[in-house]
């Protein structure tokens, strides 16, 4: 089943995040259709006129960001198959979705967007930034797992993209910037060893990681 013509799913897609309530740190559920599943929405005044209407205790509503719930949080929470009942409302009981294939579904397309205004930026501005080492004069490469080997190069098509990340998560690098030509030549060896490029990735998460070669095929250089 695809998810894509829901409105929450263009909301999620548009928005990169949603929200869900908490009581004394546990994840606020509802029964429906004799499930009892967690309450996931994409407005927070959705979910206030909700928990209102059914009296529900809740000691706040919490604004989850798409990357790092999926990075940090998902496998811990959800297993396989589980649903969750999204943007169940005052007027309507929402609908009940399978969150690991939402989400699979979701960070696909996301990809596919980061990728094309990636390019689009670097075709337009000749500039791709990234992080380097002191005096060096390469990207650094970064894992998305402590026992890799660094195998991702952190890539921004927007100079202050790059300093916050830059200032928040790698206050020992520079940020240097290379014109799109150079970079295709640096994809080239990425591509040969087998490695990847993280696409304008947030502070504390890798983000959307795909391979040199994809980067390659869409970059006019």
């Amino acid at each position: 089943m695809s998810y894509k013509a829901s409105s929450f799913f263009q909301d999620i897609l548009v928005n990169e995040y949603f929200y869900i309530a908490t009581k004394s740190k546990q994840l606020i559920r509802h029964e429906i259709l004799g499930k009892d599943v967690i309450c996931v929405w994409t407005q927070k005044e959705t979910a206030e006129t909700f928990l209102n209407k059914h009296d529900t205790d809740y000691d706040k509503i919490k604004k989850i960001d798409i990357d790092r719930f999926v990075t940090y949080e998902m496998d811990d929470v959800f297993a396989e198959g589980e649903e969750v009942l999204m943007n169940a409302s005052s007027q309507t009981d929402g609908d009940l979705v399978n969150i690991i294939d939402f989400t699979n579904e979701l960070m696909s397309d996301l990809d596919e967007i980061r990728l094309k205004e990636f390019v689009i930026d670097v075709a337009e501005e000749d500039a791709v930034f990234g992080l380097t080492n002191k005096d060096a004069k390469q990207f650094i490469m970064i894992s998305d797992d402590e026992h890799q080997k660094p195998h991702i190069m952190p890539v921004w098509s927007i100079r202050n993209r790059a300093e916050k990340v830059r200032n928040e998560d790698f206050e020992e690098c520079d940020i240097i910037e290379i014109e799109g030509e150079v970079f295709a030549e640096w994809l080239d060896t990425l591509r040969d060893d087998d490695k990847a490029v993280a696409i304008d990735l947030k502070s504390g998460v890798v983000g959307t990681v795909v391979s040199a070669q994809k980067v390659l095929d869409q970059l006019p250089f």
